[in-house]
């Protein structure tokens, strides 16, 4: 993956971090950060499954020529479901990232966090 994606992405997933540290307070535990993680990542995992079948069903098409537009339809279907799968990750890497910052533990020994991150001021 290329720099300047990674770094994008790294800017989404605090946008989205962000956002849910304003609705709602920081994990309480592991345990609630492991099902929050767990809920996201299964939602992803779902959307991979989506992008698996409508890969499928593009192949079938190119195999057999499908027109114009049915490809059309499938490749729109791809991009739109490729964009859920990656909103998916975003959120699922943001909970991970909420989980660090909400223990001092593991806050210690993240070498990602930012200044106010270790100082536990996000």
């Amino acid at each position: 993956m290329s720099d300047v994606v990674k770094r994008d992405l790294y800017g989404l997933i605090d946008k989205e971090l962000e956002a849910a540290n304003q609705k709602f307070p920081l994990f309480n535990s592991t345990h609630e950060a492991f099902a929050v993680i767990l809920e996201e990542a299964e939602e992803a995992k779902e959307e991979a499954g989506n992008l698996d079948i409508l890969m499928n069903n593009f192949w079938i098409g190119v195999k057999e020529n499908h027109d114009p537009e049915a490809l059309h339809e499938e490749l729109t279907g791809i991009y739109k479901t490729a964009l859920d799968l990656a909103v998916e990750a975003i959120q699922t890497a943001a909970m991970a990232r909420k989980g660090i910052i909400s223990s001092i533990d593991l806050r210690a020994v993240d070498q990602c966090l930012s200044e106010e991150e270790r100082r536990g001021e996000l």
